[in-house]
């Protein structure tokens, strides 16, 4: 549930309160029917409360709505065994892929972005290498021991390994000396 949801919750909330104390307060009889009565008359052929009554109506309809849609997590990947289901978000795999690739010589940074396709999972990755390495061997290699490590931890095969290489740089920044 989102936070606009929330607060429209929270006044819904507040508001059903208030109704609520005073239903109990008329039927034990602290609150006088005339004083009920001439509320209710005061309301009647009203368009300003059918239009509250309306968005009321409304906003019960999207709580209602809200409620009962699934609470999707996040995609999961799962597996199932004779204890029971084991689930591995996308995010855990996400940070594998990362702490792969950054370990391999050459790249000096990654990003990583993992989706669920149709015959798997697609691994979508933004690197940064050394000037020094040779970039077709380097990307290869990401591609590579990455599609090996998910296979092996995870126990999936990827549908696909993309690298795009974004920059060729060399994050080493030369000291200044202080004399």
């Amino acid at each position: 549930m989102g936070i606009i949801d929330r607060i429209i919750l929270s006044i819904y909330t507040f508001l059903l309160t208030f109704l609520s104390v005073a239903v109990l307060l008329l039927s034990l009889r602290l609150i006088p029917l005339e004083l009920a009565w001439t509320s209710l008359t005061y309301v009647y052929g009203q368009w300003e409360a059918s239009l509250v009554g309306a968005v009321f109506f409304l906003i019960s309809i999207r709580l209602l709505l809200a409620g009962l849609r699934s609470r999707k997590a996040k995609d999961t990947i799962v597996h199932h065994n004779d204890m029971g289901d084991v689930h591995i978000s996308l995010d855990a795999v996400e940070n594998l892929v990362e702490k792969v690739a950054r370990h391999i010589r050459g790249v000096r940074g990654i990003k990583v972005n993992i989706k669920l396709a149709d015959q798997g999972i697609a691994v979508q990755m933004k690197a940064i290498v050394s000037p020094e390495s040779h970039v077709p061997t380097v990307a290869s290699e990401i591609q590579t021991r990455v599609h090996e490590y998910i296979k092996n931890t995870v126990g999936i095969e990827l549908a696909d390994v993309q690298v795009m290489v974004e920059n060729i740089s060399n994050d080493f920044k030369s000291k200044q000396r202080v004399e």
